[in-house]
């Protein structure tokens, strides 16, 4: 019951709590005037604007008084329950009183609620806290009453029935793992309910406009009414945890499944799990691998990249040395210094070989190079050439017998062999060296070479084959004649051209069979001259006796060049001495866990290999399809080299083709499976798509110098986020010193430098750049530069009709922009594993623990590849979408989740008690812990304190206010309005210009998700709508982003698609050219705007060239000479140009309320629109979309002036499109809305008579005609508060509408129109009263004027 008193000022008799109110109003009134030095006669003109661009509040500000409010918030949820309760029974209108009262009590709520940030965090406290502790208290019920349920049903040990207790015990703890699941879900809900802003937050109902769950916001003049309402809201927000719970649940429970279970997955009996494990698999390094197969498979090609790196050195050394003895080769082209440089190559090709590898060089062949070298040079010159080529060639036989040796003495020693073959092992292979090289023929260096053939054999050389063949028919009487001879050398020719020489190290062909005896008609031969003998037991001896004829050799341009003969024989070897390596310690791992097997050992972890089915069931379950290893590694034994130690063991079929050099998707794009039509498509896909994407992807990085340096300044980043620049300067100034020593570009660096490079090679530091490995392999698919037609039939003869020293000026150009753009990468990390190796050394020398110096190197190395991001442990899935058409550099973002994530990890690894498992940094043993917490520092300052410090503090320095910086927003590039950026003001024009810092920072796909959901957050506070629909909308744009750097348009199919997919316009709405443009000029676009995605980006530079020298820019721009010198290092100012961005801005207007109408005006079908209440609620839709368009149009011209740009400047621009009564319109906050034309209704009478049904539109129209009433009163500065089912007709039982009465204006509406004119705004306030008044006495003032 209200109490009544009588008002002091009035001596009327008014409601206590009303007077109460009043006072409170007087007194927030009376401290502002005084803050404003504002009498009780001063007119009262506060700029409320102003007001609040001098008390912003920013970021930490905002998530600060989050977290405070958030937790007043608790407390104040249970105190308004309990008294919602009671004015429910009581009729009492206490909750008012709780709201007010903690309305004065937390002044923090305004703060955080001005910022995304603040609101959020806010809002996760009010529900976490309530839900956890409800969730918390349930679950320990749950479990006391699954105890006590337990003690009175477990068995009693004393019996006999043991078995059946131990099975029931089974059930129980099965049934109590559900009982506390239901039990999280129930108090979850019950502690959301606690949640005191239910109303600001939302629901999914309100989302969705409809539901169980929308709110009711309806705010009832009875209190025991409205507290029921109150409760009833409470309720449904706390009923969407029990429909929400299970998700996270699920989603957390998986996780940790996967962390915990992640190797017993794949072999578990739960589809469910492997599921989870199959998922998982195609984003981890390992795949469907073992991890010790994985690492060890990772570890061999870290080894082969060694031994290339090797073979580099030695080739760059020797052709550096040989210039200088040709220096005229150099200069220009001469035939005669040309054949001396191939005889001088070849007598070192002949000194490398000569003789038993483990003894010196040839004492008369290296006479002979000193002959030439000195005759040349002189002897001063002469002999510090020759000693470089010497020591060359000597560590290059040295390397190849080491390679051998670890062929050798690999499985060869571990398995019962026949006495005398591993002894013969490496004599048979250093006799094979020269001849084991597949490509030392020129033949193999064009395959497919479509129209053009790079290598043709003389005709010397041709007449001489066909004379051999001649021959040997005349010797099995059966002559040729000369044509028939040659034809069956061209078919030779053609037979070796189709061979893969990474595949068949010798040439191998058929020919026809000339002795009339024969059985066959074709012989094979095999290039080779070999001889097999049988030992005892079925082995055989392979011994190599010749190279094969003179004539085969000449026919097929056999190559002697020394430099040829290290790179290429240096890769086979080392692929074999590799691969033996890598059987031999996976079968010693192998061996070690059988060695630990116990009946408890878990499925999958009893070693890999095993000798029969029956013992590979045993050993990873029933599950996994177990197959013979035979059928997958018989390729690695094929040459009979290496001893197969796997033959006839069995295992999975996941680990048997881990086995297998690539995948199936790439076989199939490389055109070597699938028959005939699988390689026609496969050479379609790879010229028309891949190798333009190759090619563009090639130009933007590789060959473009801003994305060199933006790429090295950034990569910075890597080592700050883990903590290595916090250590003593000197270690990491040496570091630095070291990696730049040590980094691939410019030759070959020092011998110690090289070596050092070549052991961080094996331990996977360097040469792993994620983006360059992502183009180096699918360059390898689409077969870059061996022979695709793009490559091979087009650009090579163009590049070779340049000449021969032009021609090769091109290549090393190549090669030198490649090692480039990967040692800005490798610097980096040489850095982070230096200064890690340091820092953990002392940690561990401190705490007195000892660690092996391969031990610590290894240890390092490994945080360094899980810390920044490697190519070699990007997922088996993003690997292969490199050959789709869509994304760009998809192993980048994935590797920045992975090692972002990473290095939280190893946060948490080193701060770890090792014994007590605790987290404390004060109470941890961990030695690390100290680098655990410079790490967290470094990771926070990387990803979160330099991004926002520079946002923030150039905004300061320039005096940007954050309604600026919100303002701009709206008018910059589409891809940069989630971008970080750097806001800042030109000190002579006072325009506004940002930097986006997103550009240059490498941590950006990592955190662009929270600015996305944050800014969407903002966006709601502005428009004041709850808050889980601009967390909703966030999160999908997110996700989006997130997305598409694996699901966008690669940057030549984008290309593409603008041509043939959006008919000459680019994604960004650019018109290229239209129906009218002439043939010639069209072609000349489409080809013009093709080729710019294969050219380098010079766009920096052809912007500061005309900042320089004043030319005018696209639109007459003027391009400032700093800003566009800043642009070259990737920090380029780009001008917010609101006055620009408007007319674009229109044109979205114009097609999105196009759009609008058309969700009415496209539905006018029969089909369609079956009822009236069809025809209503398109009609609402197509205007509340409208409205929405508007409003958003509204808010455009308010930020263009929030930016300087005048109403009359706003109005211009509106005129010149002809839109000038919709800035009118617009700008006064009118809403404009749809009504259908006469034209429509026509239709609609139409479509009735074809049909011959009734028209329902005449039926709807007096509906439709009341919503319009109301909708030409709606204010665009409120929400579009109107309820659809309040306008909806009834359905009777046979489904036939029954129209309501002619809806009117409720009287809300009515007095919401009537107040205009006394001052009173849409929303039934005053502005004075929107900016000091609380919520709750807002709502008290709209109750009074009956509008609420």
């Amino acid at each position: 019951m209200a109490t009544f008193v009588i008002d002091p000022t009035t001596g009327l008799l008014v409601d206590k709590k009303e007077l109460e109110t009043k006072k409170t109003q007087d007194l927030n009134k009376q401290d502002l005037n005084q803050s404003y030095g504002i009498t009780d006669d001063s007119e009262v003109t506060i700029d409320i604007a102003s007001a609040e661009d001098n008390n912003e509040v920013s970021g930490a500000k905002a998530f600060a008084a989050g977290v405070a409010s958030g937790i007043i918030k608790v407390g104040e949820g249970v105190v308004s329950l309990g008294a919602e309760l009671i004015d429910l029974g009581a009729g009492t209108d206490l909750a008012a009183d709780v709201d007010l009262f903690f309305d004065r009590l937390n002044p923090f709520e305004e703060i955080a609620e001005k910022r995304a940030v603040g609101r959020l965090t806010e809002a996760l406290i009010q529900i976490g806290v309530p839900g956890g502790i409800g969730a918390k208290i349930a679950t320990k019920l749950a479990t006391k009453a699954i105890q006590a349920k337990k003690a009175g049903k477990l068995v009693n040990f004393k019996s006999g029935n043991l078995k059946k207790g131990v099975a029931k015990t089974k059930e129980l703890n099965k049934l109590s793992g559900k009982q506390r699941f239901t039990a999280v879900v129930a108090g979850g809900a019950l502690g959301e309910t606690l949640v005191a802003d239910v109303e600001k937050i939302g629901t999914f109902g309100d989302l969705f406009e409809g539901g169980p769950t929308e709110l009711d916001r309806d705010v009832r003049s009875d209190p025991s009414d409205d507290a029921a309402r109150k409760l009833a809201n409470r309720l449904r927000f706390g009923s969407e945890s029990i429909f929400l719970t299970p998700f996270v649940y699920g989603i957390g429970l998986g996780a940790k499944t996967l962390a915990k279970r992640g190797k017993q997955l794949a072999y578990s009996n739960s589809v469910l799990e492997k599921g989870l494990d199959k998922l998982a698999a195609a984003f981890r390094f390992r795949g469907t691998k073992p991890l010790e197969v994985a690492q060890a498979k990772k570890t061999q090609k870290a080894r082969e990249m060694r031994d290339v790196n090797f073979a580099e050195e030695q080739v760059a050394r020797i052709d550096k040395e040989v210039d200088k003895v040709f220096p005229e080769f150099r200069k220009v082209f001469n035939a005669s210094a040309s054949q001396e440089r191939k005889d001088f190559l070849k007598l070192l090709d002949d000194t490398l070989f000569e003789g038993n590898l483990t003894q010196p060089l040839s004492k008369k062949l290296t006479n002979k190079v000193e002959d030439v070298v000195i005759n040349r040079l002189g002897k001063k010159e002469g002999a510090v050439v020759l000693n470089n080529i010497t020591e060359a060639l000597t560590k290059t036989r040295s390397e190849f017998n080491n390679l051998l040796e670890v062929t050798a003495s690999g499985p060869g020693a571990k398995v019962d062999l026949p006495p005398g073959v591993t002894k013969d092992l490496r004599k048979i292979m250093g006799n094979r060296v020269k001849n084991y090289i597949g490509n030392t023929f020129e033949i193999f260096e064009n395959t497919e070479a479509g129209f053009f053939s790079k290598y043709k054999p003389t005709r010397q050389d041709i007449d001489a084959a066909a004379k051999l063949f001649m021959r040997y028919a005349a010797k099995n009487k059966n002559p040729i004649t000369p044509i028939e001879a040659e034809s069956m050398v061209n078919d030779i020719l053609t037979q070796v051209r189709k061979m893969d020489p990474s595949r068949d190290t010798l040439p191998t062909f058929a020919y026809q069979n000339l002795s009339k005896s024969a059985d066959d008609a074709f012989a094979l031969k095999t290039f080779a001259q070999t001889l097999e003998n049988k030992l005892p037991g079925g082995k055989k001896e392979i011994q190599v006796i010749g190279k094969g004829s003179k004539v085969f050799r000449d026919l097929f341009g056999e190559i002697n060049d020394v430099r040829h003969s290290i790179f290429e024989g240096m890769n086979r070897l080392s692929v074999t001495a590799r691969k033996n390596q890598l059987f031999d310690e996976i079968l010693d791992v192998d061996d070690a866990m059988k060695a630990k097997v116990t009946s408890e050992t878990p499925f999958g972890q009893r070693g890999f290999f095993h000798d029969s089915p029956l013992s590979a069931i045993r050993a990873f379950g029933p599950t996994p399809e177990i197959v013979k290893m035979d059928d997958y590694v018989q390729n690695y034994f094929k040459d009979g080299v290496l001893v197969n130690r796997l033959s006839g063991t069995y295992t999975t079929r996941e680990i048997a083709e881990s086995f297998t050099n690539v995948s199936k998707i790439q076989d199939f794009m490389r055109g070597e499976t699938g028959g005939p039509i699988g390689k026609t498509f496969s050479w379609a896909w790879r010229n028309l798509l891949l190798t333009p994407k190759a090619g563009a992807q090639y130009a933007k990085t590789i060959l473009s110098i801003p994305t060199h340096i933006r790429n090295f300044l950034s990569s910075s980043a890597f080592a700050l986020a883990n903590g290595v620049i916090f250590t003593d300067p000197r270690v990491f100034s040496r570091a630095m010193s070291n990696a730049f020593g040590m980094v691939q570009v410019g030759g070959p660096r020092k011998t110690l430098s090289q070596e050092k490079y070549r052991e961080y090679l094996e331990l996977g530091i360097v040469n792993t750049n994620v983006r360059y490995g992502d183009l180096r392999n699918l360059m390898k698919d689409v077969k870059f530069g061996e022979g695709n037609f793009a490559t091979d039939s087009i650009l090579k003869p163009m590049i070779n009709s340049l000449g021969k020293k032009l021609s090769r000026g091109i290549k090393k150009t190549g090669k030198f922009m490649q090692d480039l753009y990967v040692a800005e990468d490798d610097i980096w990390k040489i850095i982070n594993y230096e200064v890690q190796l340091v820092q953990r050394a002392d940690a561990y020398a401190k705490a007195g623990i000892k660690i092996s110096k391969d031990a610590l190197k290894k240890e390092a190395a490994e945080i360094v590849q899980d810390t920044v991001p490697n190519y070699a442990k990007v997922g088996e899935f993003v690997r292969a979408a490199r050959v789709s058409p869509f994304g760009n550099f998809m192993s980048w973002p994935s590797e920045v989740f992975r090692t972002g994530t990473g290095i939280f990890r190893q946060i948490v690894d080193d701060l770890r008690d090792p014994i007590t498992k605790k987290l404390n940094p004060i109470t941890s043993t961990n030695p690390m812990k100290g680098l655990a917490l410079k790490r967290l520092v470094g990771m926070t300052t990387a990803m979160t304190a330099i991004p926002y410090g520079l946002q923030k503090g150039s905004q300061a320095i320039f005096g940007v206010s954050n309604d600026e910086a919100d303002a701009a927003n709206e008018f910059v590039a589409p891809w940069a309005q989630d971008s970080q950026k750097i806001y800042f003001k030109d000190p002579e024009t006072n325009e506004l210009y940002y930097i986006d810092w997103s550009k240059n920072n490498v941590y950006d796909t990592l955190t662009r998700p929270f600015q996305t959901v944050l800014r969407n957050i903002q966006e709601g506070i502005e428009d004041e709508e709850i808050l889980l629909k601009g967390f909703i909308q966030g999160i999908a744009s997110a996700a989006g982003q997130t997305a598409s750097p694996f699901i966008s348009e690669s940057i030549y199919t984008e290309a593409f698609m603008d041509i043939w997919g959006r008919n000459g316009r680019t994604r960004e709405g650019q018109q290229l050219y239209n129906d009218q443009t002439p043939d010639p000029e069209k072609i000349a676009i489409i080809m013009s705007h093709l080729a710019k995605t294969l050219m380098p980006t010079t766009k920096p530079f052809e912007r500061t060239k005309k900042a320089i020298t004043g030319e005018a820019g696209k639109g007459s721009e003027i391009y400032e000479i700093p800003y566009e010198l800043a642009g070259i290092f990737g920090f380029r100012g780009i001008k917010v140009n609101p006055e620009k961005s408007i007319a674009f801005k229109l044109f979205e207007y114009q097609k999105a309320i196009s759009d609008s109408r058309k969700l009415f005006t496209g539905e006018i079908d029969v089909t369609e629109m079956k009822t009236a209440k069809d025809v209503i609620e398109r009609y609402y839709l197509a205007n509340k979309k409208i409205f929405e368009n508007q409003k958003k149009l509204l808010g455009t011209i308010e930020n263009a002036q929030t930016l300087g740009l005048s109403p009359s400047k706003v109005q211009e621009i509106f005129e010149k499109r002809g839109l000038k009564s919709t800035y009118k319109s617009i700008s006064d906050g009118e809403f404009n809305s749809f009504f259908p034309s006469k034209k429509l209704q026509e239709v609609f009478e139409d479509n009735a008579r074809k049909a011959r049904i009734p028209n329902v539109f005449l039926e709807a129209e007096p509906t439709l005609r009341a919503l319009n009433d109301i909708f030409q009163i709606l204010n665009l500065y409120d929400d579009f508060n109107i309820n659809l089912e309040d306008f909806l007709p009834d359905t009777n039982p046979e489904g036939q509408s029954a129209l309501p009465d002619t809806p009117m204006p409720s009287n809300q509406v009515i007095q919401t129109a009537a107040l205009q004119g006394s001052g009173v705004m849409q929303s039934g306030l005053t502005p004075t009263e929107t900016a000091l008044l609380s919520e709750e006495e807002k709502m008290i003032k709209l109750k009074q004027r009956g509008l609420a």
